[in-house]
């Protein structure tokens, strides 16, 4: 019987202990679950503010994970159009932006955009109905390939958010 040198030995511990690490590394990644899609950027009166998701899910929305520290505030006065830009990751798929906004008399009230198809825009424009509104907060929402019947026909699983708190001082 031929006994190893302690060389080859030295090289043989060495690929083995290669072969660990990777396989460790890519279990831990099979299972960690979603990760964020990127940051979403709001711009108002040339100041801009950039967030990652606060809830993010997989595709078929069911594995998702959060990010308490995910938050964004941006002074956005009256009469100031808010834009809002997205990474590719969210380009790629159908997404909205919910808002909601004060009218003149304080009354609160709740829009929506479009909902942009897979890879038409990067960026959109939120202007309010009348220039006395105030937004008061954004959201950008991806969908998730998830659908079920509601009450008031197909509704789509947000597999995304990213929230916009406004400074209305």
């Amino acid at each position: 019987m031929r006994t190893l040198s302690r060389r080859t030995l030295a090289i043989g511990g060495g690929a083995l202990l290669v072969v660990v690490v990777v396989v460790v590394v890519l279990v831990v990644r099979a299972n960690a679950g979603p990760s964020s899609p990127g940051d979403v950027t709001f711009g108002a009166g040339g100041a801009t503010v950039s967030v990652g998701a606060s809830q993010f899910c997989d595709v078929q929305v069911t594995e998702c994970g959060d990010d308490p520290d995910a938050n964004a505030v941006l002074r956005v006065p009256p009469n100031t159009p808010l834009t809002v830009g997205v990474p590719e990751e969210v380009v790629g798929t159908p997404w909205q932006i919910a808002f909601e906004f004060r009218d003149a008399t304080g009354t609160v009230a709740q829009g929506r955009s479009p909902v942009f198809a897979p890879g038409t825009t990067t960026t959109y424009t939120l202007v309010l109905p009348d220039p006395a509104d105030q937004l008061t907060s954004a959201e950008v929402q991806q969908y998730g390939a998830r659908i079920s019947q509601g009450p008031n026909g197909l509704e789509f699983a947000t597999r995304a958010t990213w929230v916009l708190s406004v400074d209305d001082r």
